[in-house]
């Protein structure tokens, strides 16, 4: 802790030196939120003030002197209720003007207006509140001469009553904007520390001679993190202040009418320490989320480069709380920043759930200490800490210039799953929609010629690769075993996320509608074996050849699985796949062919669809792979089933690859 002091007063000293720094995350918060609820507030009250004050002119041509009047009458009543100031005029030279034609049953009314002229808009919505005043006084007249009550046409009186109070309703409407606008803030409060600590280290030359001294990398990384987060959490708390200090200067000015709808600050008071805790867990997540990007530039301009996706990323992602049917539930509270998002709407909105904004505050919390955990591992390798940026990756090289057996690094491998993601979201979600079955034919056919061709333009063995070794018979065995024991964990995770997440499963389970209608020879072709080679090549072949090549065995499997699950884009299926990529990632690793986990892939989606497609077979068959729920009795056989088989398989593949080191 000593050393990690002294390198942390080193750190801060270093960013404090960047006036850009102390702007944004001191001058920045303190005066944004002032001009900006100042301005807002101005800007609102003198353009209503403005629209009161208008006249807006409405045209009247098809219609005769006494109407008109009666019209003109009307108005002068109910202006204060229609609440737009209109000049009657004849013709059609107006902001909107009026059409009347006689019919059988009365009179048809047409109103001109243009909807991209505002003017435009004010006028005929005032027209049309007018003429319904006037229908009313219509009806009136006619009931009154026929003898009949006015209940006679409105049997039914319906009226709404709002449970919420109107602080409540207020607070929903604008804490999207509050979240967003404190996320949004604390990301650049982060982000220029951020770049400074880690490509500023870099351009400045300095980062060699940190190297050199007598601590490690863990210590290093660790202060600069703290470093930065320091800054982020301080820009957090000064912006929690500065909003809070003007909504109540703005509260102390505003009307008492006004002011009822206004979030009271005592109803707040008890949710203020968790709203300042759950600041600084986004604010940690934050920091390691730049930083974790700007440790792979080499100058300040590229860093810049580096962190506008993540930018852009977080904004949309604080964006979330406008949506209106999106709340903060178990299941939205394991999204970073967006949980955080939609818990600030709902304090502001007074509901408040403590469970909840636990939740919240552990999910940023764990997500930073994973990524300062990935930040360590990439300080801890020369080849990422010092590479060339975009310059050293192979993808981006002239064919001609690229030497033949060269091994991708993990940059190109991000670069082909990312250009496979994007992909399959354009093309195969077109495909999709125009051929239905067969569109995910065409998905899954680029997923294995993407990588086929990467391979092939940057000269790459494809045997050492993609581990195309003829499997031994020794291996299939550990292999299935292992397999079988992680299908057994998978099924107590599924079950167990399903009831935290019912409307996924309802979704996943109407999309996979269509194979019920397929003759099962395709269903097997596309969805089994067309995945299990192009997955398999893709995941365990590209990706994880190319960080293993460079980063080690351990690391290649865990982010090939992680990328694996990610890549099926379902919260549901998120673990169970990344375990399953996990399984099969290992299979490669200690067999040293990918055949093996192929087989196995194309067996696991097989059994999958089988049951989808005969239901009533499987429930006779394997009974508990179509349980919804399962007993506690259930969960443990099948825990302890996993965990024997699993583990009787990673010895038998552990034995198996020392016996083949030995040979």
């Amino acid at each position: 802790m000593r050393k990690i002091r002294v390198l942390v007063k080193k750190e801060v000293m270093d960013i404090l030196r960047d006036r850009k720094t102390l702007i944004m995350m001191v001058v920045v918060p303190i005066l944004l939120y002032p001009l900006l609820l100042l301005g807002i507030t101005l800007g609102v009250g003198f353009f209503m003030q403005s629209q009161s004050e208008k006249v807006h002119t409405a045209g009247f041509e098809t219609i005769s002197d006494a109407a008109l009047d009666e019209l003109k009458e009307l108005y002068e009543k109910n202006k204060e209720e229609i609440g737009t100031n209109l000049d009657f005029i004849r013709g059609t030279d107006a902001d909107a003007w009026l059409e009347v034609a006689e019919s059988d049953n009365g009179y048809d009314v047409k109103i001109h207006y243009i909807s991209t002229e505002q003017d435009s808009r004010y006028a005929c919505e005032a027209m049309e509140e007018l003429l319904d005043i006037y229908q009313e006084k219509l009806l009136s007249e006619n009931l009154k001469e026929k003898g009949l009550p006015q209940e006679f046409l409105h049997p039914v009186k319906v009226e709404s009553i709002d449970q919420a109070s109107e602080s409540e309703s207020f607070g929903m409407d604008i804490g999207g904007s509050i979240g967003m606008m404190l996320i949004v803030t604390i990301l650049m409060g982060a982000m220029y520390p951020a770049i400074d600590a880690t490509a500023g280290e870099k351009e400045r030359g300095t980062l060699e001679t940190l190297l050199t001294l007598p601590v490690s990398n863990f210590e290093l990384i660790m202060s600069k993190y703290l470093s930065v987060a320091l800054f982020s959490c301080v820009t957090a708390i000064i912006s929690l202040i500065s909003l809070g200090g003007s909504a109540l200067i703005l509260m102390s000015s505003v009307t008492e009418e006004v002011g009822s709808q206004i979030p009271q600050f005592s109803a707040l008071l008890p949710a203020i320490p968790v709203i300042l805790m759950t600041m600084v867990a986004v604010a940690l997540f934050i920091t390691a989320v730049c930083m974790c990007f700007c440790v792979f530039a080499r100058s300040f301009k590229e860093a810049n480069n580096y962190i506008t996706p993540v930018l852009l990323v977080i904004m949309f992602a604080s964006m979330a709380a406008m949506i209106p049917t999106l709340r903060l539930d178990y299941q939205t509270a394991l999204i970073p920043v967006v949980n955080v998002s939609l818990m600030i709407k709902q304090i502001l909105a007074q509901q408040f759930s403590l469970s909840l904004a636990g939740v919240t505050i552990g999910v940023n919390a764990g997500y930073s200490i994973l990524i300062v955990w990935v930040l360590s591992r990439i300080y801890n390798s020369e080849d990422i800490l010092f590479s060339d940026g975009f310059r050293g990756f192979r993808l981006f090289q002239k064919r001609s210039d690229i030497k033949k057996g060269t091994v991708p690094g993990a940059g190109d491998a991000a670069v082909i799953v990312t250009a496979t993601f994007l992909l399959l979201i354009y093309v195969g979600t077109a495909a999709t929609v125009h051929l239905g079955f067969w569109g995910a034919a065409l998905q899954q056919l680029m997923i294995l010629v993407i990588p086929v061709a990467a391979v092939w333009y940057m000269k790459s063995d494809v045997k050492e690769l993609f581990s195309l070794h003829v499997p031994r018979a020794s291996g299939v065995p550990g292999g299935l075993l292992l397999y079988l024991g992680t299908y057994c964990i998978m099924i107590t995770i599924s079950v167990f996320l399903v009831k935290i997440m019912p409307e996924s499963s309802v979704e996943l389970a109407e999309s996979y509608e269509m194979l019920t209608e397929q003759p099962l020879f395709f269903v097997l072709l596309v969805l089994a074996l067309m995945p299990a080679v192009g997955e398999e090549l893709l995941f365990r072949g590209f990706v994880m050849g190319s960080i293993r090549h460079r980063h080690g065995a351990w690391w290649a499997i865990f982010v090939s699985a992680l990328v694996f699950g990610i890549f099926h884009m379902s919260l549901l299926k998120l673990l169970p796949t990344a375990m399953l990529g996990a399984c099969f990632a290992v299979i490669v690793w200690r067999t040293g062919t990918i055949y093996i986990g192929m087989f196995l892939h194309f067996l696991n989606n097989t059994i999958s669809f089988l049951t989808i497609k005969y239901p009533e077979k499987a429930v006779e068959l394997v009974p508990f792979l179509m349980k919804e729920t399962l007993s506690l009795q259930e969960i443990l056989c099948l825990l302890l089933a996993g965990i024997v088989l699993g583990g009787a398989g990673w010895i038998i593949l552990k034995r198996r690859s020392t016996n083949a080191a030995e040979e």
